[in-house]
């Protein structure tokens, strides 16, 4: 048994939660999308970095880079996440999978009433992660992201 091969997968999991973390936030804070999609750079950010994204980044990184474009099968399969997790996530998940936005105006689609309501399942399912996430680390990206962009 190779206990480098191991790590490395324990390793690759943990970052892709951390990612994946990353993205529900993004998706459950309608301020932060404001801040990020329509302010960008001029945003009065918190930190140097600031959350410089788009509403087609924010799709892509939770669908494409995380690969969830088949409903968390491969996720829960490789063990990313529980089912109760992929279970949770389905309303939000379904909705925003399904989302067509009104325009590529980001000021129409974060007034659009099917986005507000997007925003308000994965809020629902960030309140849930936050109760119920074990993992040390995860938690303290938890905090650290609301303490920074909320």
């Amino acid at each position: 048994m190779n206990l480098e091969a191991d790590i490395s997968d324990i390793e690759l999991k943990q970052r892709w939660r951390l990612y994946w973390i990353h993205c529900i936030f993004e998706f459950s804070h309608a301020k932060l999308q404001y801040m990020s999609w329509i302010q960008g750079s001029n945003a009065e950010w918190t930190t140097d970095e600031g959350w410089l994204s788009s509403f087609e980044e924010c799709n892509a990184s939770y669908f494409d880079n995380l690969a969830l474009d088949d409903n968390y099968i491969k996720a829960i399969a490789c063990g990313n996440v529980s089912k109760e997790e992929a279970l949770r996530a389905n309303t939000f998940h379904q909705r925003v999978y399904l989302y067509i936005e009104p325009s590529e105006n980001p000021e129409e689609i974060l007034k659009d009433p099917e986005w507000l309501e997007i925003t308000s399942h994965a809020k629902e399912f960030w309140n849930y992660l936050k109760r119920t996430v074990v993992s040390q680390r995860e938690r303290d990206v938890i905090q650290s992201l609301e303490k920074e962009f909320c």
